[in-house]
């Protein structure tokens, strides 16, 4: 099989430089891209750079080392098996930065033909190994895509901007479909969030009198996007009593099958609707921020789900505004719900800005933190892997400070 080396923001000298160095010892094809307008947003790059389909990605010797090393986290994350090297004069502080960012390698770009060759040989086996890992994990005998349900004990969690972009990132990377789901059925605001103008919303399925079907179901879906699709929740409040706990469960299967992802919003607290999402789920984000009440809210929806036996989920704790001065540490909230956090998101202006534009933060201000914590919310479910989880050991050059924890 054909390999494909790709260079992102390299030099002219250095494409040069490496197609000399890799003659005749390379069986595969060489790319150079570079695209500045793009070049400090790692959500669209690495989109963009997927078209090439490439097993490794070399980034540098120009551009920023920041915009490199969110390019190599945003890779390992949503695409772990495309092998990332920086290319750039190498220390000890460059390689941990690119340790911590989960690039594979550091590339000093006056190497050594041998030293190229060996240092992508090395990269090549290691992607075609996780490629493998990856084609054995996908599927796993599963009959559908996951449901990931995300439920709040209150209202101003952060819920919904949760859902929204986890939904987008998820559906922007990869070839992935995700579909969107307004569970909050008196008030939910799925589509203002992403300035969506639906023509159809859940309450259209009870309306119709019939066995809800694929068909029929499609029709109520509003597209944004390539990827992904939304099911809004009824325009008016009085429509969402209609909806029943079988309608919930029908529509949720249905949509499973037909997408790799199915994100589910839902209202504060365990309603009749809630319940039935969460009994038919794969996943659970449990969400809360640092506030007494939310914190004990929380707790005390983990204690009804244990109470009622629902076990089956797997179950993720978000914890929002983490960074939040109230008097409530992560330590005492993560003690109190009795889960570790998964991803704890920090405050930041951005959203609720971002919210009112119906534009998700992971678009409107890619590069901020809270937006980068809402990717890493993402990739729990990255169907290209468990980007997740933790990644493969690496191995070149970093492995020298696989023991080094010192920190910048």
């Amino acid at each position: 099989m054909s390999s494909t080396i790709v260079l992102a923001n390299s030099s002219v000298a250095f494409e040069q430089r490496l197609r000399r160095s890799l003659k005749g010892d390379f069986e595969g094809t060489v790319q150079r891209w570079e695209n500045q307008a793009i070049a400090n947003d790692p959500h669209r790059a690495v989109k963009e750079l997927m078209e090439y389909e490439p097993d490794i990605v070399a980034i540098g010797p120009s551009g920023d080392l920041s915009a490199a090393l969110e390019l190599c986290w945003a890779f390992q994350n949503f695409h772990p098996e495309v092998e990332t090297v920086i290319v750039t004069e190498p220390n000890g502080a460059v390689w941990r930065k690119a340790l911590r960012s989960g690039a594979s390698d550091v590339m000093n770009p006056k190497a050594e033909p041998g030293e190229v060759i060996e240092l992508f040989e090395r990269l090549l086996e290691t992607s075609t190994r996780r490629r493998l890992n990856l084609m054995q994990g996908v599927g796993g005998g599963s009959s559908g895509g996951r449901i990931v349900t995300v439920v709040a004990p209150k209202g101003g969690t952060g819920k919904t901007a949760l859902a929204t972009n986890m939904a987008v990132g998820l559906a922007s990377m990869g070839h992935q479909r995700v579909v969107l789901v307004d569970l909050d059925l008196q008030f939910g605001d799925v589509a203002d969030a992403l300035q969506l103008r639906p023509e159809s919303s859940i309450a259209d399925v009870s309306q119709s009198g019939g066995a809800v079907s694929p068909t029929s179901l499609k029709a109520l879906l509003v597209k944004r996007g390539e990827n992904l699709f939304a099911l809004a929740a009824p325009a008016n409040p009085a429509d969402g009593e209609d909806i029943s706990a079988s309608d919930v469960e029908d529509i949720l299967h249905l949509l499973a099958e037909e997408f790799d992802v199915v994100v589910v919003d839902t209202s504060a607290g365990i309603t009749e609707a809630t319940l039935s999402s969460i009994e038919v789920s794969s996943d659970l984000m449990l969400v809360c921020d640092l506030s007494v009440s939310s914190v004990r809210g929380l707790r005390k929806v983990v204690d009804t789900l244990d109470r009622l036996e629902i076990l089956k989920p797997k179950r993720h704790f978000i914890l929002n505004r983490a960074d939040s001065r109230v008097g409530v540490t992560v330590d005492d909230a993560s003690a109190v719900v009795g889960m570790p956090v998964a991803v704890a998101i920090p405050s930041a202006r951005d959203v609720p800005l971002s919210m009112n534009q119906g534009i998700p933060v992971i678009e409107a201000a890619p590069r901020t933190q809270v937006a980068r914590r809402y990717l890493e919310a993402a990739a729990i479910f990255s169907v290209n892997g468990q980007a997740g989880n933790s990644a493969a050991p690496k191995r070149g050059l970093l492995a020298r400070l696989r023991g080094d924890n010192e920190t910048e």
